[in-house]
């Protein structure tokens, strides 16, 4: 204890001496001014090398897609992938994506007599006639695809040439005919196939008591010898003379004029003028006018024709209430025609009554590629998707050439889980093609992921 006492009086008797510490004062000192373009340069020099060393990989992947294996991250996708939007792929609807009808084949039949050309198709068609010029002839054939080419056509003594080219809404179909044709067309229906006919002949003379009178150009010939009088032809429409029309008495007038009537006896020839009159409006889109004239030309004798004509007008001008009343109407009047109640069907499932489209097909049997497109495309807008993919299957069957359809059952095929199925289907379409730049962008993005879950 007399050490430790001694040392600590030690310690009390020596001088205290204070040393201060320096400490920096605490707060934000303004920091040295640093050079940035060195640090710049290296991220810079980073992201090259990363990205090299990407494409390398990919480039790696691709040409041994075999030899890479799944992440666990990755390995555990959900198996079926839903699509984050539907494409549209309503059967037949008259839009940009779809036109399901086709020309399947060309036939022309010459005799003595006349000249017709025979367009086999898929479906019925609405055609009327686009431009008309001195011996020329343009139709348009609304909705339909044609890969068939014209052919080169010389020395007919019927027509001179013949066109059929591709349009945004169809096809048209141009040609030039000889002088004096009388043109003709109609849709027939031939052991379940509908044919679109074009018939060419030759204008019948109509004799009179002073000349011989030819019905498409009313042309006189020199007066005979002794006649004495100057004749006068009234003017003639020569869509509106009918080909068996009787010789017309001659009328002597006053002064010494005779005048020639030469009049229809074709009471349909009328109503045929003013339809093709309505067409005429609709393609210099008057539209207003055109409509005013079909609706006063229904239920007469080109009734058929002109709810055709009228309908593609609603379509066109989004008029979905009158198009959904006539088409149900001509449904009613037409029962065994398909195209009314497809037409019908059609603006059901754009008004979204899915359940309706469902019920109309429910006793149809059998029915068109169409119509079970239409069926599939409703169960699948219902999300019941086994049974869109049996119909989009049994509609394929029909029409194994429409990659709209091929592209639809994709969409169930995912949602049934159903997806090397899923992925067949977008390979199909792809090699059919046709596709807007919207849906090739879709199946290629679908086909991608498929792939990549399936390896």
């Amino acid at each position: 204890m007399s050490v430790i006492n001694n040392v600590l009086k030690d310690l009390e008797s020596r001088e205290s001496r204070f040393t201060p510490i320096e400490i920096d004062p605490i707060g934000r000192q303004p920091a040295a001014a640093r050079d940035l373009k060195p640090v710049l340069l290296a991220l810079l020099l980073f992201l090259l090398l990363a990205a090299a060393a990407w494409i390398y990989l990919q480039g790696q992947h691709f040409a041994n897609p075999g030899s890479a294996s799944l992440s666990p991250a990755s390995s555990a996708i959900v198996a079926a992938v839903a699509p984050a939007t539907k494409p549209e792929v309503t059967p037949g609807v008259v839009t940009d994506q779809m036109i399901g009808n086709q020309i399947i084949g060309l036939q022309i039949r010459e005799s003595e007599d006349d000249m017709r050309i025979e367009f086999a198709l898929r479906d019925k068609v609405v055609a009327y006639l686009k431009q008309r010029g001195e011996n020329s002839f343009g139709y348009h054939l609304r909705d339909v695809e044609s890969q068939i080419l014209a052919p080169v056509i010389s020395n007919n003594r019927w027509i001179e040439r013949l066109t059929i080219n591709p349009s945004d809404t169809g096809v048209d179909i141009n040609f030039q005919t000889a002088e004096d044709i009388l043109v003709e067309t109609r849709q027939n229906l031939v052991d379940g196939e509908t044919i679109w006919i074009i018939n060419l002949r030759k204008f019948a003379a109509v004799d009179t008591a002073s000349e011989n009178v030819v019905a498409d150009k009313p042309a006189l010939r020199e007066p005979r010898p002794g006649a004495g009088l100057p004749l006068v032809v009234a003017s003639v429409d020569p869509a509106a003379t009918d080909l068996k029309s009787e010789p017309t008495p001659v009328t002597a007038l006053s002064g010494g004029v005779v005048k020639i009537d030469i009049e229809s006896t074709n009471p349909n020839a009328k109503v045929a003028n003013q339809l093709e009159y309505a067409v005429e409006l609709i393609n210099s889109r008057r539209v207003a006018k055109a409509q005013a004239l079909l609706q006063e030309l229904l239920n007469g004798n080109e009734d058929y024709n002109v709810r055709q004509h009228l309908l593609a007008l609603y379509s066109r001008q989004n008029q979905s209430a009158r198009f959904l009343r006539l088409a149900r109407e001509s449904m009613l009047k037409y029962p065994d025609d398909t195209l009314f109640k497809t037409e019908y069907a059609r603006s059901l499932f754009q008004a979204s009554s899915y359940r309706s489209v469902i019920q109309l097909f429910a006793d149809e049997v059998p029915i068109d590629a169409d119509q079970q497109a239409l069926l599939a495309a409703s169960y699948q807008r219902l999300d019941e998707h086994e049974s869109a993919v049996r119909y989009y299957q049994l509609a394929l069957a029909q029409d194994v050439a429409n990659a709209k359809n091929w592209i639809a059952l994709g969409i169930s095929q995912e949602h049934t889980a159903a997806l090397e199925d899923a992925l067949n289907s977008y390979q199909q379409a792809t090699k059919l093609g046709n596709l807007n730049n919207r849906l090739r962008a879709f199946v290629d993005k679908r086909s991608r992921t498929l792939r990549q879950v399936l390896n």
